[in-house]
């Protein structure tokens, strides 16, 4: 397996690149598990609180093999962990 590969199938340790107030979308195993904004985060990065559009907020860990996709106004991707 080459280091590219790795990259791309390792699950991240943390999120520090989003943002409270950012719209993301969760996958695990290719399947979205939500999508919503950041209603919060801890300061490492490894948690973050997602509020989905008319739901409850939910709490998801890094290290659980969540892929997070943040999604600019545009539809367009600018993180992906």
């Amino acid at each position: 397996m080459t280091l590219q590969q790795n990259r791309a199938t390792r699950s991240p340790d943390r999120w520090d690149d989003v943002q409270i107030g950012d719209r993301v979308q969760l996958r695990r195993e290719g399947h979205l598990e939500l999508s919503g904004r950041v209603d919060n985060r801890t300061a490492d990065g490894a948690v973050v609180w997602v509020m989905p559009e008319g739901g409850t907020r939910q709490l998801f860990h890094a290290a659980d093999g969540y892929q997070l996709t943040a999604i600019a106004v545009e539809g367009t991707h600018h993180v992906d962990n």
